[in-house]
């Protein structure tokens, strides 16, 4: 009974009722080419030593040794005066600067722009005949710098004109063209081309025969 039962087993467990272990095909060309385009693209970095620092340091001091003048900065002039701020602070009569630019200089309002550029001469070669220290004196060279600039200018001494007329009288309100007074004339002025009278003329004698010819016409008339 057991031999029965047991070979009825091993025939039910026979080779045929089992599937065949098939080992599965790998394309290996597929599966060389998926790893070459998987594969991390590899870093290289350059690691620079410490020698190469004095030369790089070496190269730029040569470099500003070669072209110095490009290291040099352009000293920039005074301020302007010419702003939204200072125009509305003038029409409020407002002083626009604290500076007495013509005291500073030494003339006049009305003076002419040869006389500031006489004037800053002069005071520039005073103070450097005074002897005073560096600092000092180039405190005064500034302020002269700067009422040289102002006074020199056409617009820029316009509006400070402006300026100290709208301060001095805030009531009357008054036009920037109204206390320009500066004379702007250089020399003595261009000789005037002569008239042409040829056409003055002609008119002339027009009249003279159109009343002629009415005296005579009225002489007949009356006879």
């Amino acid at each position: 009974m057991a031999v029965s039962s047991t070979a009825a087993a091993a025939a039910c467990l026979s080779p045929k009722q089992f599937p065949s272990h098939q080992t599965p095909r790998i394309n290996v060309s597929t599966f060389s080419n998926s790893l070459i385009t998987k594969s991390p693209a590899r870093r290289f970095s350059v690691i620079r030593s410490n020698s190469d620092a004095p030369a790089e340091s070496s190269s730029t001091a040569a470099t500003e040794t070669e072209d110095p003048e490009s290291s040099i900065e352009v000293p920039q002039g005074p301020p302007s005066l010419i702003s939204t701020l200072n125009v509305e602070r003038a029409l409020r009569g407002i002083p626009i600067t604290d500076v007495d630019h013509y005291g500073v200089l030494g003339v006049q309002r009305n003076c002419r722009y040869e006389e500031v550029t006489v004037a800053y001469k002069n005071k520039v070669d005073e103070i450097m005949n005074q002897g005073v220290d560096e600092d000092e004196l180039n405190k005064k060279l500034e302020l002269l710098k700067e009422s040289y600039a102002i006074l020199s200018s056409e617009q820029e001494r316009r509006l400070y004109d402006w300026s100290l007329s709208r301060s001095e009288n805030p009531d009357r309100y008054s036009w920037p063209f109204e206390v320009d007074d500066t004379p702007t004339s250089k020399g003595d002025p261009p000789p005037q081309e002569p008239e042409d009278e040829g056409p003055t003329r002609l008119v002339g004698y027009f009249i003279l025969g159109w009343i002629i010819l009415a005296v005579i016409l009225s002489i007949a008339l009356n006879r």
